[in-house]
């Protein structure tokens, strides 16, 4: 079987590690007396045949210059993969340099990217490097590009093109030598048609397109990211496992929040197991916490989202119906988005295109 273990730190990520991964998987009992022996920070397992096929993707794509694009699911890790192409490339040994896009303010866009001189704008008190010149000989990951404001890209796309940049306050062209892995939750095309998103910039960035599937899509992958976490968060005296029971119940789950949502869950049950196993009792899936420690019953299901066009997949069926659960339960619109790990301009977009794919998606929760 063909698998992996990078964790956060991909250099860490040994021969050591992934020895000890294949005997987790060959005896998960194994565990207890192993428990500080992996590094399981944020830890990305290829052993699914799905997502196997994407590490020997990135390994390939690693060992050449071209500009990749990572499309996945929010939590499903996006930013581990970004990392494996990133360590498996000459590069790794020079600076991998994450930006979330979706997190910069508009007014401190440029400072942030290209830099700035001491006294460019009020409160510049000294001079910075943006983070292209902080990856400089490196990788700079550009993730949830889709929502880099409009008004910014033909600046990025400039500097990707000419692999130079001009801080803010100067004159002097710097040269920089960078390799850009973006990554995206959305539809970039239907971005591109709905004119939020430069069809130029897609093409630069697109190059090589890396399809990360959900974890519910590699369901080979559960059972090695379980034990991993159990190893992050139980106490080295209080070594902990997993009954066959509860397996089941991690299988049988939809995991509409990835591998960010199996963390929670993971890090939930080492809190509320009694012993050193993890029984059905102790897996609590997200919704089932909220409702508890609000003190209150869950308001009727909904009935399934539909689907009025036959071209749409299973996939989006479910995410659709992720997201209205989520609007269901929430208080406003911010903490659905929160509760499914996507920013409220994300959540916008998707109830946008559930509704122009043929979703039958409530008045109440498109506007």
């Amino acid at each position: 079987m063909v698998f992996a273990l990078f964790a956060t730190d991909v250099n860490q990520a040994t021969a050591k590690n992934m020895r000890h991964m294949q005997s987790l998987l060959q005896n998960p009992d194994s565990a207890e007396s192993t428990t500080d022996s992996v590094d399981s920070d944020q830890p990305f397992v290829f052993v699914d045949p799905g997502s196997a096929r994407v590490f020997s993707m990135a390994t390939r794509v690693a060992l050449t210059n071209v500009p990749v694009l990572i499309c996945g699911p929010t939590g499903a890790g996006k930013e581990i993969v970004a990392k494996v192409v990133h360590e498996a490339s000459p590069r790794a040994n020079a600076p991998f340099v994450p930006v979330n896009a979706a997190a910069i303010p508009a007014s401190l866009a440029e400072a942030l990217f290209f830099g700035h001189e001491k006294g460019a704008f009020t409160g510049a008190q000294s001079a910075s490097a943006g983070y292209f010149e902080q990856a400089n000989g490196g990788t700079l990951f550009l993730d949830e590009i889709g929502e880099m404001p409009l008004d910014l890209q033909p600046k990025i796309l400039r500097a990707l093109q000419e692999k130079k940049i001009t801080r803010l306050g100067s004159t002097r062209a710097i040269d920089v030598d960078v390799r850009v892995v973006a990554a995206t939750n959305l539809n970039l095309r239907q971005e591109m048609e709905a004119g939020r998103f430069r069809e130029d910039l897609y093409y630069r960035l697109s190059a090589f397109r890396l399809a990360l599937p959900s974890l519910a899509a590699r369901p080979l992958d559960i059972k090695p990211l379980a034990l991993l976490m159990l190893q992050k968060y139980g106490a080295a005296a209080r070594p902990v496992q997993l009954t066959p029971e509860a397996l089941n119940k991690l299988l049988g789950h939809s995991w509409p929040g990835n591998v960010r949502e199996l963390e929670n869950v993971m890090a939930r049950a080492v809190v509320l197991s009694q012993g050193q196993l993890i029984d059905l009792q102790d897996i609590v899936f997200d919704e089932e916490e909220l409702h508890a420690d609000m003190g209150f019953t869950p308001k009727a299901e909904l009935a399934p989202v539909t689907m009025s066009q036959s071209r749409l997949d299973p996939e989006s069926s479910d995410e659709a119906n992720s997201i209205i659960k989520a609007l269901r339960s929430a208080r406003n619109r911010k903490e659905a988005a929160s509760s499914l790990g996507i920013s409220t301009r994300t959540l916008r977009h998707k109830l946008q295109q559930l509704r122009s794919d043929g979703f039958d998606v409530p008045k109440a929760y498109s506007r």
